[in-house]
């Protein structure tokens, strides 16, 4: 039997990053086996096989040609058919170097791929061995020119059968209770003649299942909302489905070439929030195995740039203005940008600051006749009317100049209302009516008064003048 590899070979792989660069995974991929990347071909064998175009692939599906290339490298044969070209990629590839780069500049868009599991002198093209319920399945594909097929049993006994027109056969028989392994050999008779033997070993059921999923792929495009998975599996294999996020999808297999199917499938309105999907394979509608899905995201819409906030400040009392003086800065402040500071005044009274394009604000606060409801200056910053930061900035004594402005305000009020009771008791001697004719009486009588003073004087002079 000739084993799938899975390890790359370094010149095949090579190809694939050249290949690989001419377009993005997923971009614009179709289907496998799209109809303008493959066409079917009779082999010299007579058999019909699939062929893949290696430039559809590179710009249509490149996923299926990276497969090719990293998972079938032992098996991948080139064809172009005006060079009249058909041989194993690996080897040309390793062998003519410069000659492999010439054809793959000049005939880019003529070169085909093919998966071949067997030269001109193997009749077994394939062959596997299988238990399931108790009872063990050989199934196998030879050539045109094989016309019987014997199975010789782990216990020695022989089953012989002749193979379909698809030149394939099955083997049925019930399995031994043993815990040991078990082979069969399988040959292939071109009429009386053996052409072909291969030692095939039965593998258990449940190693047989682990097998079945070969090669998948899962690409999310976050902007679309939109999960395509492909991937191949065994041709037994006759379902698969994906889950991510309780959201369903189901692909049918196709056939990719002998004993290997292919799927895709592409599920809508996907948010991917788990970052991980399911994928599990049916045979015969029983679920057989299953697989976690690594999900590579495309077309990811940038991450906001999460903005951080932060109000610095401190406030000063100024007892020659009576006044308090806040200076800070608020980290994060753009102008614009639904950004609002906020601060409660000592009396409980809001107002908003406005920064400078530095985030840098400084404000004077008179504190005459306030209430001082509060203890301390409060900064609110806000971003789109929801509160962020907060602070609180006490200044120093300021109960102490709370006091020191009440004792002040109630002296004003004792010194006026002295100077009111002393302006209302000089009223009160005052003559009751006309107070203007009380004045101008009061200036006569005063007029009267000095010139009798002086009256007086001149009389007194006069007299001492006599006496002399």
């Amino acid at each position: 039997m000739k084993k799938i590899t899975k390890k790359p070979v370094l010149a095949v792989v090579a190809a694939a990053g050249i290949i690989g660069a001419l377009t993005p995974i997923f971009a614009n991929a179709s289907s496998f086996g799209s109809p303008s990347a493959t066409k079917v071909v009779m082999n010299e064998a007579g058999k019909e096989v699939t062929r893949y175009n290696l430039k559809e692939l590179a710009k249509n599906d490149p996923e299926t040609l990276n497969m090719l290339l990293k998972t079938q490298a032992e098996h991948l044969y080139i064809i172009v058919d005006e060079l009249k070209l058909n041989t194993k990629l690996q080897t040309y590839m390793e062998e003519n170097k410069d000659e492999w780069e010439r054809i793959y500049n000049q005939y880019y868009s003529d070169i085909w791929l093919e998966v071949r599991f067997t030269d001109e002198k193997e009749e077994i093209v394939s062959v596997s061995g299988q238990t399931k319920s108790n009872k063990v399945y050989i199934k196998g594909i030879v050539t045109k020119d094989v016309t019987k097929v014997v199975v010789k049993k782990p216990n020695g006994d022989n089953i012989e059968v002749v193979p379909t027109s698809e030149h394939s056969f099955t083997v049925t028989f019930a399995s031994q209770d043993t815990a040991s392994e078990q082979y069969v050999t399988v040959s292939a008779y071109a009429g009386s003649v053996l052409v072909d033997s291969e030692k095939v070993k039965v593998i258990p059921q449940a190693e047989e299942e682990a097998e079945l999923i070969i090669h998948s792929l899962a690409v999310l495009d976050a902007k679309k909302g939109e999960l395509k998975v492909k991937g191949i599996v065994k041709q037994d294999v006759d379902k698969v489905v994906v889950t991510i996020d309780g959201v369903k999808g189901e692909g049918k297999v196709k056939k990719l070439w002998d004993g290997v199917g292919s799927y895709s499938i592409t599920l809508k309105n996907v948010k991917g929030t788990t970052g991980k999907a399911t994928l599990d394979v049916y045979v015969d509608d029983e679920k057989r195995d299953s697989e976690t899905l690594n999900i590579e995201v495309i077309n990811q819409p940038a991450k906001e740039e999460v903005k951080t906030y932060a109000l610095s400040g401190a406030a000063a009392l100024d007892m020659k203005t009576k006044s308090i003086q806040v200076k800070g800065n608020v980290v994060g402040w753009a102008k614009n940008s639904g950004i609002k500071l906020m601060v409660t005044k000592l009396d409980g009274k809001k107002q908003e600051v406005k920064p400078n394009d530095k985030g840098e604000y400084t404000l004077k606060l008179p504190l005459k006749n306030l209430s001082f409801q509060e203890d301390a200056v409060r900064l609110e910053l806000y971003v789109n009317d929801k509160l962020v930061k907060q602070a609180a900035f006490a200044t120093n004594n300021i109960k102490g100049l709370a006091d020191i402005l009440k004792r002040e305000a109630e002296k004003r009020d004792d010194e006026d209302e002295a100077k009111d009771k002393k302006e209302k008791g000089k009223l009160d001697h005052y003559p009751n009516g006309n107070a203007y004719g009380f004045w101008k009486k009061q200036g006569e009588w005063s007029k009267q008064n000095a010139e009798e003073n002086d009256r007086e004087r001149d009389d007194d002079a006069r007299k001492d003048r006599d006496d002399d």
